[in-house]
């Protein structure tokens, strides 16, 4: 018996593993006992973890459309702005790539790991978005009648 991985499950897994990345920070962000727009935050991002999760297992593992979009907008307007922020807003910082991966390697709990992570992380729901497209979105052209 041969095991075959579907490719939404292949898409399912890699999103799952993206959307998870972000839940120790956002249980961090919901235990802040001194700031109040952190908890709201913080449970925000729970609840939207929750959703893509819910989304991803039922939704796009069934190869549907809709959840495939659902997941686009969590992707590009939540996890794009919390996962690449800083990368984005302050380039010059990253000019270099081998100093970022090699302060990356050093440290352990340093910055520059946890943003080639994050960006790490995010290229690969990226890729779980890409790879259902062409399985979800494929036309189906009718014979004509001879």
């Amino acid at each position: 018996m041969r095991i075959r991985p579907n490719i939404f499950q292949v898409s399912g897994f890699l999103l799952t593993l993206g959307v998870l990345r972000l839940l120790p920070s956002t249980i961090e962000w919901v235990r802040v006992r001194n700031l109040e727009i952190g908890q709201i935050f913080g449970f925000a991002s729970l609840t939207v973890i929750i959703v893509a999760l819910i989304v991803i297992w039922t939704g796009l593992a069934a190869g549907n459309r809709v959840a495939w979009v659902i997941m686009a907008v969590i992707v590009w307007v939540w996890a794009f702005p919390i996962m690449m922020g800083l990368v984005v807003s302050h380039p010059r910082v990253f000019l270099d790539w081998r100093e970022w991966v090699a302060a990356a390697w050093r440290n352990d709990s340093s910055w520059p790991r946890i943003l080639l992570v994050n960006t790490i992380m995010f290229f690969l729901m990226l890729v779980g978005l890409i790879l259902p497209v062409r399985a979800l979105f494929r036309t189906r052209t009718a014979l004509a009648p001879d």
